[in-house]
């Protein structure tokens, strides 16, 4: 029998730098249309990177929602699973450095999660504001969409990692 899934949605950025806000945005509102689920925790982790690693002990499937520039036009969605993490370039996000760090101190202390998936939008902007760009504003509903699939696909027994349309889908190495 499987053990019991503990669920985390992890939203990073910074409610001060426009686009950069989108995770936070995203998972306060996740949490605000989800009925309470004992083995679900939404997370406004911000940008307290090592801060947070109390708070994933114990946390089987993370899904952490970001804004995540690779270039592409802004609003595109892009997934990342956690073998796929590592090939994201350096500096494409303020805070996948300090994510990185908390995984790796999670994998030392033998509490990584089994399961570790990265949403996020390409950010049209992140300088000083406290609202996100048109770009981002419309494109906020797809985020949300491929997060509530992918808890479902979580919570669901037998059911494997949900996938998102792969036209709306960035990876850096296709």
């Amino acid at each position: 029998m499987e053990a019991r899934k503990r669920i985390c949605v992890l939203g990073l950025g910074n409610l001060m730098r426009t686009d950069d806000a989108v995770g936070m945005m995203a998972v306060r509102a996740l949490a605000e249309d989800r009925e309470p689920a004992e083995n679900i925790a939404f997370v406004e982790g911000g940008t307290l990177g090592l801060d947070l690693m109390h708070a994933l002990r114990g946390v089987t499937h993370l899904l952490a929602l970001d804004a995540v520039d690779l270039g592409a036009e802004p609003g595109t969605l892009v997934r990342f699973e956690k073998d796929e993490l590592g090939s994201i370039p350096a500096g494409k996000s303020a805070h996948l450095l300090g994510f990185s760090d908390l995984i790796g101190v999670l994998k030392l202390m033998g509490d990584e999660p089994e399961e570790i998936v990265l949403l996020g939008l390409q950010p049209q902007s992140t300088g000083w504001g406290t609202e996100l760009t048109e770009e981002l504003e419309r494109a906020l509903p797809d985020l949300l969409g491929a997060s509530r699939r992918q808890m479902e696909a979580w919570v669901a027994d037998g059911e494997g990692p949900v996938s998102v349309r792969q036209d709306a889908v960035v990876r850096p190495h296709a």
